[in-house]
């Protein structure tokens, strides 16, 4: 029998081992090769440099950062399950080079079998991903091809992350001591010692990175909070102090603050002294100690699978109401005073959408722009013009007297308490000869985002005293009740009149918004999906790894504990019990860092994402209650082959 020949047998000896990393292997490569025969399909990669390329470009990048780590990591766990295997080879009289050769070609030949079954997989599944992104995207149909560049990408990438894990992986294993490879992964159960003071940290570090979450919606209810969430806002760096803060936070909650927990429910005697409770939270103790980092990960990993499922479905699912709230209109035409075609131009749209078939409701208004002498811009609309606005956006008309002013907001999401132009009590027009009292301010935007900054309602009268005019501005709006079906005319429309001319006219549509932001939307979805089920299969892996793991060593302790006369009905409950709190304990944690997530993700957001949070957090629930039964199932059933 050649060596080669011995590694070969030795992986077929271990599948049992080696098949829930191979199968997560197998995955990632499926998921990276999918991405790969998407990003180099022939229409695609026409689009050279466009955002579809980005989002898949950087999706690859970050499959493969994560390949690296998740094979590293596994390879690691299983290699310490067969130390005790590489001592006795060493005994007899197997050299530490050989040792190293043998373990490179076991890990050779899993990574290249991985490989070839990943890309064949992902051969069967690519025109099914090419239908989905096709319809992402609305383009023509993205037909099959050969994707001998995704296969070539795949093959070399993969190969350098395996050749280099393999590489790496016999250092990492001790070779140097028969003694401690005979050992194994076992570990002394030697007191525990924790810090009170950590703990207290590990407190103090989370609620400081939840805080900075949510403090953007805490402005306004006391002074002195004020001051503290200007300063979090003004920080450099705020969202890299905010993860760092939440993750050093993570990282001593289970080696310090969960075991200061577990302390504290022993020194409950009533507690701990009933039935089985002795049992689980003793074994517990060490097992979170043993496993301290691994849930750590899997805290980390988690928490960024739900946070980017979570966002991509929630940006996805309120584009239409961004939409509506960003442009009130389906078609806004604005025209400056030196503009001689606009009467040419609006005959033209009103032609075009009649011919489509659209019936609409056409508004125009009348806005002044003014620059004061501190260099201030001020527009300004009338009253009457206003009105005839809100009534149709469902808003109530107002009435304002000669010496008053409404402030209307720029863009959909504003805070009239620390936004410049919407905190001013007066309004100062003509160089201040005309001073007007701000009586309020409008609920929402009345053009679309972004079009006039600063821009004041007045009474009519007020309206035709003022004489300092820098520009004056006339707004076509369409008020398009099948807006969703006017992108065809808008492209005709396109075609016309082109995006404006500088210095004479500009108009913006609402579905040209909602499609480009739809699709982004929805790629942003798609690659969302992908990286959520890579990172939560990596994290439910890891999991599964350190359990195998540990497996030999509970075995002996169970069988022990069995001897002192307890049944397998009470072994079967606390065993239950702490693969529970070893799976829930990081995806309950994970929830509560990504519920803050999304807090942030709300700020730039103008609809509430609680929903879609809960959706998910249901999903992913019922995948890790899934998982949790089989491996729980599997483990149970092995330690009952053993128990006396």
């Amino acid at each position: 029998m050649t060596f080669t020949q011995f590694a070969l047998n030795n992986v077929r000896r271990n599948t049992r081992v080696y098949l829930a990393y191979f199968l997560s292997s197998v995955f990632t490569i499926m998921v990276f090769f999918s991405f790969a025969v998407n990003l180099f399909h022939p229409v695609i990669s026409s689009r050279s440099g466009g955002a579809i390329e980005i989002i898949m470009g950087q999706t690859e990048a970050a499959i493969l950062v994560f390949s690296f780590l998740f094979v590293f990591i596994s390879v690691n766990a299983f290699l310490k399950v067969r130390s005790k295997e590489f001592g006795i080879l060493m005994i007899l009289g197997m050299t530490k080079k050989q040792l190293r050769k043998l373990i490179f070609l076991e890990n050779m030949m899993i990574g290249y079998l991985a490989i070839v079954v990943g890309i064949t997989i992902g051969f069967i599944f690519s025109k099914f991903l090419l239908m989905i992104l096709s319809n992402i995207l609305s383009c023509e149909s993205l037909s099959f091809y050969f994707p001998y560049e995704a296969i070539i990408l795949t093959t070399v990438f993969f190969t350098l992350i395996i050749l280099g894990i393999s590489a790496l992986t016999p250092r990492i294993i001790r070779t140097s001591n028969i003694i401690t490879l005979l050992k194994g992964a076992k570990r002394p159960n030697t007191e525990i010692k924790f810090s009170v003071i950590l703990s207290f940290l590990a407190v103090l570090l989370l609620g400081m990175g939840y805080f900075m979450a949510v403090s953007s919606h805490l402005y306004g209810i006391h002074p002195f909070l004020n001051e503290i969430i200007l300063f979090i806002e003004k920080l450099p760096y705020a969202e890299a102090v905010l993860t760092t803060s939440v993750v050093v936070g993570t990282y001593l909650f289970f080696p310090q603050l969960s075991i200061f927990v577990l302390h504290r429910m022993k020194k409950n005697k009533r507690f701990y002294m009933k039935r089985t409770n002795m049992l689980w939270i003793s074994d517990l103790i060490y097992r979170i100690r043993d496993n301290a980092r691994m849930l750590f990960l899997v805290t980390i990993l988690s928490a960024v699978a739900f946070t980017a499922v979570t966002g991509v479905y929630a940006l996805s699912s309120v584009v239409k109401d961004e939409s509506l709230k960003d442009n009130p209109f389906a078609l806004t035409y604005t025209s400056y005073s030196s503009n001689d075609k606009v009467k040419q131009h609006i005959e033209l749209i009103d032609k075009m959408l009649e011919s489509y078939g659209f019936k609409y409701k056409k508004y125009m208004s009348e806005v002044i722009k003014q620059v004061s002498g501190d260099k201030r811009t001020i527009h300004i609309i009338k009253m009457t013009d206003y009105n005839n606005r809100v009534s149709l956006l469902g808003l109530e008309q107002i009435t304002l007297d000669k010496d008053q002013a409404l402030l209307v907001p720029v863009y959909v999401r504003f805070d009239p308490k620390r936004d410049r132009t919407l905190s001013q009590k007066k309004v100062s027009l003509d160089n201040g000869n005309i001073n007007l009292e701000v009586v309020g301010i409008a609920p929402k935007v009345i053009f679309y985002s972004g079009l006039f900054q600063n821009l004041v309602v007045v009474n009519d009268e007020t309206y035709d005293r003022i004489t300092g005019i820098q520009e004056k501005f006339h707004s076509y709006s369409y008020d398009i009740p099948d807006w969703m079906k006017t992108l065809e005319v808008t492209e005709k429309l396109r075609e016309e009149l082109g995006v404006g001319e500088h210095g004479k006219y500009f108009w913006s549509t609402r579905i040209e918004g909602y499609t480009l932001e739809n699709q982004n939307k929805k790629l942003f979805l798609y690659v969302g999906f992908f990286l959520g089920a890579i990172f939560f299969l990596g994290a439910s892996s890891f999991l599964y790894f350190r359990l195998y793991t540990d497996l030999n060593q509970e075995k002996s302790k169970y069988i022990g504990i069995s001897k002192l006369g307890l049944s397998f009905k009470e072994l079967k409950k606390v065993a239950s019990i702490q693969i529970a709190v070893l799976f829930f304990t990081p995806y309950i944690l994970a929830s509560i860092h990504t519920y803050f997530a999304i807090k942030v993700l709300q700020t730039v957001l103008y609809s509430s994402v609680f929903k879609q949070f809960l959706i998910v957090m249901a999903v992913f629930l019922i995948l890790n209650s899934i998982y949790f039964a089989t491996v729980r199932s599997r483990y149970v059933n092995y330690l009952k082959r053993f128990i006396v």
